[in-house]
């Protein structure tokens, strides 16, 4: 094994050596972004069409994307088992896990360190097969995508010494729309007064060195990372729960770790109502409140175990009064907090004894509020690397690979893409392409629209995606369903599990005056339903 940061000084070195001499380059995909999502996409790629060509542009010096700067004691929200790479375990070898770690592997969560030297040493071993060339520390404007008149794509290294123009055969794809924004990359939107000792969950992770007993912790935020540090700070620092606060802006659904994971079956059941779906799936061991007398109002895919839950409800002092809009110590040894929309402030005395450390987690993370394009493949130029499930991420970046690997290899299902374009009334050429079919048939499932009014079918997009890929992918569904069961990145894969695709449709149409679908959009359904039929109760 070749350090990280050894791979990257060869790579680049080499690169920018042979790039002084000759600044043109050229390859099948230029891929931006080195994250797990970009890297996922890769990965199938090249499983399916071994002789790409890659050329991978990233700003950060090693892969991993958010968690190259992420908190030392993060880790992964979800199974290692079903994150990562199609080709290449996580979690490690089972036996060992078994037997020398007595861990199950659906129990493994990867830590900060084992994702980044999992991703490293994929970019290595590709980049050694020559599949692959890494450029870290260099940029691509997509504001300007600056081409030239022959439509060469250009990017340059981030000290501005080396500028790299690329003709690329295929398509750029664009891996950084979903780029988690992270605390410590992303200071706070409230303001915060001198005096005020404000820190980014990093910082935490040396406080074991310092006196943290005369501490009195302030977590700010209510997603994942103001969860993670809630426990860190009572597991790993000892810290005493009366001497954490946490100011919750709202309170969010949580799906336990080893329940079920069916919540857009249960949406569609429910007749698209969000708040009844909610409370089915919590009566179903599947969600969990932080508060049982507090009703959350939102879902943004945490996922947590159950003595991580205890540990957070051990938290007395919970502040909810909205949005923090400013920090300000004031004259009387005391800190004020005050919230948006003129709720009463939150007066914090101070003393030595109790000194105020504000951690602040109100980053969104990948509910970055980015605008999406409105096409994953957009015809024949661009793919945008978009969510078509719901986390995790790892199995849509793969599905995505794979719907392009079909339409290169021939073996997408255009025929039966075309009847679905003509069934919905989209006005595109009877004969249209395989790029047309997926351009129109493909949509992503945009995290942003929590909160915000939005057509039912988009918040059921990751069930139709679903059925989309398995109808498109080969005009046998069987095939897609196969490679679904043998990606280890899919829910398909783990014994037992059943996707009621078919299902879902079906009910889906049985539905239809109740949601108020379209017309035209029912037409579609039907048609995959029909399509699908062999999957019924897979």
């Amino acid at each position: 094994f070749i350090p990280c940061s050894r791979i990257h000084k060869m790579s680049r070195n080499k690169t920018h050596q042979s790039i002084m001499e000759s600044k043109s380059l050229l390859c099948d995909y230029l891929v931006i972004g080195s994250g797990a999502s970009t890297l996922a996409f890769i990965d199938t790629l090249l499983t399916e069409m071994p002789n790409t060509k890659v050329i991978v542009v990233d700003r950060k010096a090693r892969p991993g994307g958010h968690w190259v700067d992420d908190y030392d004691f993060v880790k992964l929200h979800q199974p290692s088992v079903v994150y990562g790479l199609a080709s290449q375990q996580l979690e490690g070898n089972w036996l060992k896990l078994m037997f020398l770690k007595r861990m199950l592997p659906w129990k493994h969560r990867a830590s900060k360190n084992e994702l980044l030297d999992y991703f490293g040493n994929f970019i290595n071993k590709k980049v050694k097969s020559g599949h692959v060339q890494y450029f870290p520390e260099c940029t691509y404007d997509f504001d300007k995508i600056r081409k030239s008149s022959d439509d060469d794509h250009k990017f340059t290294s981030l000290d501005g010494k080396h500028i790299y123009t690329v003709k690329v055969r295929e398509k750029l794809v664009n891996g950084v729309l979903g780029e988690c924004k992270i605390p410590i990359l992303c200071p706070p939107k409230f303001e915060v007064h001198n005096g005020v000792n404000i820190i980014p969950p990093n910082a935490l992770y040396n406080m074991k060195k310092i006196n943290i007993d005369t501490k009195h912790f302030v977590v700010l935020g209510c997603g994942k990372t103001a969860m993670d540090t809630i426990v860190f700070l009572q597991t790993e620092l000892k810290i005493n729960p009366e001497m954490i606060s946490w100011v919750i802006p709202n309170d969010v659904w949580m799906n336990i770790r080893d329940g079920p994971w069916e919540y857009m079956r249960v949406l569609l059941e429910c007749d698209g109502d969000e708040d009844k779906a909610a409370t089915t799936m919590e009566k179903k061991g599947c969600f969990v409140r932080l508060d049982k007398n507090i009703t959350p109002n939102r879902f943004r895919f945490p996922v947590i175990r159950k003595d991580e839950l205890e540990l957070m409800q051990k938290i007395k002092n919970t502040i909810r009064r909205g949005r923090v809009s400013s920090i300000r110590p004031t004259d009387d040894e005391s800190i004020t907090v005050s919230f948006e929309n003129g709720r009463e402030d939150w007066v914090l005395s101070t003393s030595p004894s109790k000194e105020p450390i504000f951690v602040h987690c109100t980053s969104p993370g990948p509910f970055n509020g980015a605008t999406l394009p409105d096409e994953i493949f957009n015809f024949d130029q661009i793919i945008n690397l978009e969510l078509l499930y719901a986390p995790p991420i790892s199995i849509s970046m793969s599905c995505i690979a794979m719907l392009e690997c079909a339409r290169k290899m021939g073996t997408l299902d255009v025929n039966f893409g075309r009847e679905l374009l003509q069934a919905g009334t989209i006005e595109v050429d009877k004969n249209a392409s395989g790029n047309e079919v997926l351009c129109h048939l493909i949509r992503g499932f945009d995290l942003n629209i929590d909160g915000v009014e939005v057509d039912f079918i988009d918040k059921l997009r990751p069930a139709i995606n679903l059925a989309m890929f398995l109808a498109l992918v080969h005009s046998d569904p069987i095939v897609g369903y196969e490679w679904m069961k043998a990606n280890r990145l899919s829910f398909f894969g783990i014994p037992g599990f059943k996707g009621g695709v078919v299902e879902s449709l079906c009910l889906f149409m049985e539905k239809k005056d109740i949601l108020k679908v379209p017309e035209s959009y029912l037409n579609i359904i039907q048609k995959l339903a029909e399509k699908l039929e062999p999957l019924k109760g897979k």
